[in-house]
C-alpha cells in the first residue's frame, strides 16, 4: 500500500476524528496503524514494513542512516498523534457555543505540578543514554567488546557483541 492509499484506508477510518473529537488512540487501533504505516513510507517509500520500530532497526542497521534520518519510535509517534488528536478535537468543536474539552492529560501532555504549566510528553520510554550507559558499564566489567551501535526496539536495547565467552544468556535477562 502506497502513501496516499495508506492514509485513505479504504473505509474512511481517518474521518473518525472529525466525527468523534477527542477519540482514544492506542498503538493497536486501526487509525494509529495507518499513521504508523504512512510514517514508515515517508522515511522509506519502498519499505513493506508496518512498524516504525522495525523500520528504525532496518534503516539504522542495514542502510546506515543516522538517528536524525530514521522514523520516531512507536511511543514517540503515539504521543505526537495524541497531541494532534487533542488539537483536532478543539478545532472540531470550535463551532459549539460552549466548548468543554477534556483535560490535555492523556493526550500527549502532562501538568508540571511545580509551575502549573502543561508540557509535552515526548515518550514514556526510558532515556536511551541512561539505559545504554548502564549496559555498557555492565559489559565493560565482563570484558566484552561492543561490536555494533545499540539499536532501539520498543524500548528494549539490542546489542550485537563479539566475545570469547557466552554472555548472551546474561544479556537476555538484563535487556
Amino acid at each position: 500500500m502506497g502513501g496516499l492509499e495508506c492514509l485513505r484506508g479504504g473505509d474512511g477510518s481517518l474521518q473518525q476524528p472529525h466525527e468523534s473529537p477527542f477519540m482514544t488512540v492506542t498503538v493497536n487501533c486501526k487509525e494509529f496503524q495507518l499513521l504508523e504505516r504512512f510514517t514508515v513510507i515517508i522515511y522509506n517509500k519502498k519499505s513493506n514494513l508496518d512498524s516504525v520500530n522495525e523500520a528504525r532497526r532496518e534503516l539504522f542497521s542495514q542502510k546506515n542512516r543516522t538517528m536524525e534520518n530514521i522514523p520516531p519510535t512507536q511511543e514517540a509517534l503515539l504521543q505526537d498523534t495524541l497531541r494532534a488528536v487533542y488539537q483536532a478535537g478543539i478545532w472540531a468543536t470550535s463551532d459549539h457555543c460552549e466548548q468543554k474539552p477534556p483535560t490535555p492529560e492523556g493526550f500527549g501532555w502532562t501538568l508540571e505540578s511545580a509551575t502549573k504549566t502543561w508540557r509535552p510528553v515526548w515518550s514514556n520510554l526510558p532515556v536511551a543514554s541512561q539505559a545504554c550507559s548502564g549496559l555498557v558499564k555492565w559489559l565493560q566489567k565482563r570484558h566484552v567488546h561492543v561490536w555494533r551501535t545499540m539499536l532501539m526496539q520498543e524500548g528494549a536495547v539490542e546489542v550485537h557483541i563479539l566475545c570469547s565467552c557466552d554472555v548472551r544468556s546474561s544479556l537476555a535477562g538484563l535487556v
